[in-house]
């Protein structure tokens, strides 16, 4: 299963949370999200040729870049997309 992995070590804005993901996932996809729609962050989910794939949030806990609305939408998007295997690490 291919994994991309999100490293949230550093992460303290929400400018900074959407540069983690950009670089841990969508540059891989050969795309890039602004940060200015979670309906654009649920269809990069979406654009990975593998049906199943597995996405790392690196330092999911120690990341202050997300207030906690932010954080409960990242995770039903998540939950929303059952190809997706999502470690919180």
């Amino acid at each position: 299963m291919r994994e991309f992995v999100v490293d949230l070590t550093n992460v303290a804005t929400y400018a900074d949370f959407v540069a983690a993901f950009n670089v841990g996932f969508c540059e891989s996809c050969k795309g890039h999200w602004h940060g200015q729609s979670w309906d654009a962050f649920h269809d990069y989910l979406s654009w990975p040729e593998e049906e199943r794939f597995r996405l790392v949030f690196k330092g999911w806990e120690g990341c202050c870049g997300l207030q906690a609305e932010d954080r409960r939408m990242v995770c039903k998007i998540l939950a929303d997309n059952p190809h997706v295997e999502v470690v919180f690490a």
